[in-house]
């Protein structure tokens, strides 16, 4: 799956080039590593930002990013928030 959502470089000797984007999530700004990349991903495929495209977004980008027992909740509207942003841009 990562090479599929991530792509590998063509050359040189490290393997994957990882999007890196700051967001607010419960207050606090964290770093979430591939979200453009799983965004990309999601949009190709036609996933609209809904509630349970938000429980994907929480599984898929929790393989990268350490998200919290318990605190998955604040990502999922993180999560959402943002591509639905991302989404909106790419339909209009």
């Amino acid at each position: 799956m990562l090479d599929k959502v991530f792509g590998r470089m063509s050359g040189g000797c490290c393997g994957r080039v990882v999007s890196l984007q700051q967001i607010n999530v419960g207050g606090r700004i964290i770093g979430i590593m591939g979200m453009n990349e799983v965004f990309q991903e999601y949009f190709k495929k036609g996933k609209t930002p809904d509630d349970s495209t938000g429980d994907e977004l929480v599984k898929d980008l929790r393989k990268f990013n350490y998200i919290a027992e318990g605190a998955e909740q604040i990502y999922k509207e993180a999560f959402l928030r943002e591509y639905r942003r991302y989404y909106e841009a790419r339909t209009k």
